[in-house]
């Protein structure tokens, strides 16, 4: 087994079928016949692929395989990059994922000073859903990601950093506002979601559902923190959304609601690959810890 042929076995997959990807890699099908065989012995497979009306199916040998030679591979590739970095004393691009709820507070500030020392690295920072941004972890698109605890750790690392406290916000004008209210009270209003994660909905009904509280429904979901607060000012909406993201934006012409029974948070960090190691990262670290102190 070499990086030649895990390479292969991906393009193959990618590309649904070896034809495509001999095209793609300039090489011809029995020499990709040849290394994925390589490979299957290797890793003692009976079968990598098979066909069904025409169609490549991956094996569910094979199917094991896939994300640890996704993980080989950028391994090597961040190795090779980090080397290059040290002995020509050049930077790349290193490509920083979060959620929303992380471009408010310390990080931000963080990498702005991790870039002052580091003068020649560019950061591509990526604002995505946490769903999204975990298949581009996966894929080697981005190095470093600030999400919530992913429920598989087999292919990542981990280190926790906060807890988001979540809160529900309402027009001033809702008859809601300015009460101390029981969550049994929200059942009867439509809701807006700033997120278009499936776990922070599954949150936000279990919170509910624990207490044997029929759902609310949900009118609106949204990625956009502003698109959610924009529908409450003239409406009985209410917006369940992040506690620092809010609290960033200031708006007089809304308020979070006093619920004497709600209590939702939930734990967030930073994931990387296994193994995945850089000086940047290594300092941008050192440098969130030293901003939590502050």
């Amino acid at each position: 087994m070499n990086l030649v042929e895990l390479k292969t076995f991906l393009t193959v997959i990618d590309e649904k079928g070896i034809t495509a990807a001999s095209k793609r890699l300039n090489i011809t099908q029995p020499a990709i016949t040849k290394r994925l065989d390589n490979l299957r012995v290797s890793f003692g497979i009976n079968q990598l692929f098979t066909r069904k009306s025409g169609e490549l199916i991956i094996s569910k040998d094979a199917q094991v395989l896939v994300p640890y030679a996704k993980n080989i591979i950028a391994l090597i590739e961040n190795a090779q990059n980090e080397v290059t970095d040290h002995t020509n004393g050049k930077k790349g691009t290193i490509t920083i994922g979060s959620g929303a709820g992380w471009i408010t507070g310390i990080l931000p500030h963080a990498i702005a000073k991790t870039i002052d020392n580091f003068p020649n690295i560019h950061v591509d920072f990526n604002v995505d859903t946490p769903d999204l941004q975990l298949n581009k972890l996966i894929d080697n698109k981005i190095d470093i990601l600030f999400a919530r605890k992913p429920e598989n750790l087999e292919n990542f690392e981990y280190k926790s950093l906060r807890n988001d406290k979540y809160i529900v916000i309402a027009s001033k004008n809702h008859p809601l506002v300015n009460k101390i209210i029981e969550l049994k009270d929200l059942t009867s209003y439509n809701f807006a979601i700033a997120t278009t994660s499936r776990q922070t909905e599954d949150l936000f009904f279990n919170c509910f559902t624990s207490k044997n509280l029929s759902k609310p429904k949900i009118s609106i979901t949204t990625n956009s923190l502003r698109m959610g607060l924009n529908c409450l000012y003239q409406s009985s909406l209410l917006l369940f959304t992040q506690a620092n993201i809010f609290e960033s934006y200031n708006d007089p012409g809304l308020d979070i609601l006093n619920i004497r029974d709600f209590e939702i948070t939930r734990e967030t960090g930073v994931i990387t690959r296994k193994g995945y190691q850089s000086t940047f990262f290594n300092e941008l670290m050192k440098n969130l810890i030293q901003k939590r102190k502050e």
